[in-house]
């Protein structure tokens, strides 16, 4: 009867543990995630001027670093994503609709299908 009752205790403990940190489920399942927070999904950015992608982001379990594209370019690779929330500065964007694209790469530079994507407008 004790081992059931041990048993009733984790399951209890478990469900307390998903109520006050959701994103646990995330981490034991081993997914990572990626979350742009600036710009917005539509924001409209002045072209000549320092715009910065803001993002947060958490590794998978094979996850090492990120490929950053805009408009399908080649990539820029960015390792330093111990402390975020990140940040790096886009380059110089030419007038009208642009896809900034971030996906989770492993090691050898093969993307894990973690990403997240904004399209933006640039004047």
């Amino acid at each position: 009867m004790k081992l059931l009752d041990n048993l009733k205790v984790g399951i209890v403990l478990a469900a307390m543990t998903l109520l006050v940190n959701p994103s646990w489920a995330a981490d034991a399942a081993g997914t990572g995630s990626i979350t742009i927070t600036s710009p917005a999904n539509g924001a409209v950015l002045q072209g000549s001027a320092e715009n910065k992608l803001e993002f947060n982001v958490k590794l998978g379990p094979t996850g090492n670093h990120l490929h950053i594209y805009v408009d399908n370019q080649d990539p820029i690779i960015d390792r330093d994503i111990a402390r975020c929330p990140c940040s790096i500065v886009l380059p110089k964007l030419a007038p009208g609709k642009h896809v900034i694209v971030i996906k989770e790469a492993t090691a050898s530079h093969a993307t894990t299908g973690v990403e997240a994507t904004v399209t933006i407008t640039s004047k």
